[in-house]
């Protein structure tokens, strides 16, 4: 991370699109993370609601050359209300799959 604070990095999405963002720390107080720079249009692209959960993860692949790399991942899942034989139910669905 640059100065220990803030990392380029490209993230996919399930779809193995990537995105381009700029994720950066607080050096004081606050210490949670930060999406700026191209979150925005992620945003924009995958229509993220309030309430809905972003998944950020990275892990360890072998490269084409044999050098072990860090392949970063995000998906976003939203609460679905729906009923089914009668009953109400909540559930869970990429927001990949609602456009």
């Amino acid at each position: 991370m640059k100065g220990d604070h803030s990392v380029d990095l490209k993230a996919a999405d399930i779809w193995g699109q990537e995105w381009e963002l700029h994720y950066y720390t607080r050096p004081t107080g606050r210490k949670c993370p930060i999406f700026t720079t191209g979150w925005h249009q992620f945003v924009e692209a995958k229509r993220l609601q309030v309430g809905d959960e972003f998944i950020f993860y990275g892990h360890q692949v072998r490269a084409t050359d044999g050098e072990l790399k860090i392949l970063y991942m995000i998906e976003v899942k939203r609460l679905i209300s729906m009923t089914f034989q009668g009953e109400p139910n909540i559930i869970t669905l990429d927001v990949e799959y609602l456009a």
